[in-house]
Order: C-alpha cells, then sequence, then structure tokens
C-alpha cells in the first residue's frame, strides 16, 4: 500500500470483491487475494507475521463479451519487510482472471515477485486487440513497467489447467520511467535509494489505447524513495497504526526531485514511438482520440494536446491547480469539448489543491 490512505497493521484478508445480487443484495461470491486455505497460503512461508496485503487502488475492468473480470492487486504487507515475510506471497501484485459470474480463478500472472518496494500491481487492467489480431491486457504500474499479457487464452474461454500463471503470459514488458536499484536488498544498517519510489510509475491511472494509432500511452511518475529496514524485527505493531517496515521517519524523496513521463508504445511490439519529459508528475488519465490527439496534465495543472503520432505539443494551457484525474472528449449541442476533473488534494503529493472541480474546454 501507498499513502493515498495510511497504513495500516494488517487485521483481515483482501478480497476482489462481494458481488451482490440485485434483487435482494445477497453476496453471490467472493474470492480471497490471501487465502486462508489451500496452494495459494502455502506460498506465505513464514507464519509469524499476520498473513496480509493485496488490497486495492483502483477500478477493475470487465470484458463483457467473456464475462471475465480482471482485478490488480496490491502489494504484500508490510511494505518493504521481504525477509520476514518469506515466499511468493500469492495472488498478491498481480493481475487475476476471474469468472464474473462463479468468482473462479480463470488465471493470474503476479508481475511483481518478491516486492520489497510497494510496487502495487495498482492500475486498471486495459484491454484491447492489436492491430495484428492479438487480445491483450496491459498493465502499467508502480515498479515503473508496463506488462503488456496474453489473454487469448481467458477470451476465448478455455479450461486452463497446471498453472494458472500460464494463461496470461507476458508478451513483452517495457520501462515507462527511471529505474535504479531495483534489485539492490534494502538493509537495516543504511538507507537505500531506488526508483521508482513508493508514488513513482503509474498510480491510479494505466494505459491508453488508440486503435487508430495501435498505441499505447502510459503517464508515470518518477520520483525515487529512500528506505532503511526496522532494526527491530521482533516487534509486531498493534493493529491500525502504521507498519511499512522503514527505520527512517520518511521514505519519501524531495518533492522538488518529482518529475513525470509520458510515452507512446507500439500495442505489437512494445517499440517506443516518443517520449515527453513533464517537469512534474503525470497521474492523470491519458486521453488519446480518433482525429489524432493525446490529451494529459501533470500535477502542475499543466494541460497538453499531443500530435498522437510524434509527441509534439499542440496546445497547452493550465487548469491551476494540481491534477490527476480523468480527461474525457464529447461532443455537446454541435461543439466538441474536452473535460478535466482538477483539483487533487491529496496531501503526499506536491501542490496539494485548494478545491475540486470540472474544467471544460472547447472550441470558440
Amino acid at each position: 500500500m501507498t499513502p493515498r490512505d495510511p497504513h495500516r497493521a494488517p487485521n483481515g484478508r483482501a478480497v476482489t470483491s462481494l458481488p451482490e445480487d440485485a434483487r435482494d443484495g445477497h453476496v453471490v461470491w467472493q474470492f480471497d487475494v490471501v487465502p486462508a486455505t489451500g496452494p495459494a497460503r502455502d506460498t506465505w512461508t513464514n507464519k509469524r507475521l499476520p498473513i496480509t496485503g493485496g488490497r486495492f487502488w483502483t477500478s477493475f475492468t470487465f470484458d463483457a463479451v467473456n464475462n471475465v473480470l480482471y482485478v490488480p492487486a496490491g502489494n504484500p504487507a508490510p511494505d518493504f519487510e521481504i525477509e520476514l515475510r518469506t515466499g511468493a506471497a500469492l495472488y498478491t501484485d498481480a493481475v487475476i482472471a476471474i469468472d464474473a459470474a462463479t468468482g473462479k480463478m480463470l488465471g493470474y500472472n503476479q508481475l511483481v515477485k518478491n516486492d520489497m518496494h510497494d510496487w502495487d500491481v495498482d492500475s486498471p487492467p486495459t484491454l484491447a486487440t492489436t492491430r495484428a489480431g492479438r487480445p491483450i491486457v496491459a498493465s502499467a504500474n508502480k515498479d515503473g513497467q508496463m506488462a503488456v499479457l496474453d489473454r487469448s487464452q481467458i477470451a476465448r474461454g478455455k479450461t486452463v489447467t497446471g498453472d494458472l500463471g500460464a494463461a496470461m503470459p507476458v508478451l513483452y514488458r517495457v520501462p515507462t520511467t527511471t529505474r535504479t536499484n531495483v534489485d539492490t536488498p534494502l538493509s537495516r544498517d543504511s538507507v537505500t535509494r531506488f526508483c521508482p519510489g513508493i508514488t513513482g510509475g503509474s498510480e491510479w491511472n494505466g494505459a491508453a489505447y488508440a486503435p487508430n494509432s495501435n498505441s499505447l500511452y502510459v503517464g508515470t511518475v518518477d520520483w525515487c524513495a529512500s528506505v532503511q529496514l526496522k532494526r527491530d524485527t521482533t516487534t509486531i505493531p498493534p493493529a491500525g497504526t502504521t507498519w511499512l517496515g522503514n527505520e527512517n521517519a520518511s521514505p519519501f524523496g524531495p518533492a522538488t526531485e518529482a518529475r513525470g513521463w509520458l510515452t507512446s508504445f507500439d500495442a505489437d511490439s512494445g517499440t517506443v514511438k516518443w517520449k515527453f519529459h513533464a517537469p512534474h508528475p503525470m497521474l492523470a488519465g491519458v486521453t488519446p482520440t480518433a482525429g489524432g490527439l493525446v490529451f494529459a496534465t501533470d500535477m502542475s495543472g499543466e494541460f497538453y494536446a499531443f500530435d498522437a503520432d510524434n509527441g509534439r505539443v499542440l496546445w497547452k494551457t493550465n487548469t491551476g491547480q494540481s491534477t490527476g484525474g480523468g480527461i474525457i472528449s464529447y461532443s455537446a449541442s454541435g461543439r466538441q469539448l474536452v473535460a478535466v476533473a482538477s483539483g487533487m488534494k491529496s496531501p503526499t503529493w506536491p501542490g496539494a489543491a485548494r478545491q475540486s472541480r470540472i474544467v471544460v474546454y472547447g472550441i470558440r
């Protein structure tokens, strides 16, 4: 988990959702990301700590044609204490495909293994069929990478046997922001700096697909962190208190260092088409249009219109406050308009807004 909400010591298992019958509200099914029993539970090999994690920061993605729910699951807890919570910790840090009618897991892929950086799989999975006819799931996440998975077995409704991880293999994985010291072990004696930090990479908004250009567009945060592990490995904090596992007071890097990226990738190959380095983090949703534009904004409130083919900035303005919400393009009364959710108030991020509002732009 990240400081989007306070970190809490674990006191229960995370579940993907509790679908309710529309007629009387009774629970139809439940899926435990951290199972109480079975083979996945056995992957949590250190039984001294509470077994918890896998919570969610964002929305799920529903494939209405095949009745499949794609769920992004968060990190295991405590965030940095990999020495204390040994094992694969399934099904945290994974994209999970679930039969929406029954709650049965159809497949998964744990995109971040042995997570010691608080690198949730935290963005809505993006479903698309590429120009080459390949059904994919694009998952851009806090590890500063976009993983593109093959969902053909899931999309065709095949019954997968054996390793459910094989149901959605990774076609390619590409970096979306600065990645340094990603494999350097954290220390109890000194501070380790790594990028992206716990508020880096892609946060709430994932990749956007444009069929006319066969491109995936990803906005990210370029912000590192510095962590020293707690020296005391015996005391478990009481439930309801902060517990990341770090000794130093704050794992955040200086806010003045926070930057952003917007990158265009070829959806079939993962080849970079163009990159834009923003002076501030890019958390908001990215919106490509059929007219060849890409709309995006950064945390300073700068609102951009890019040429979808080459990344050239065609127009920009400032909303007057930090912006981390969605962007939509729509037509009303014969006019083409663009609306952006502006005014992000989270104290975690530089430039917290005074108010939240919808700002609408259009051609006069």
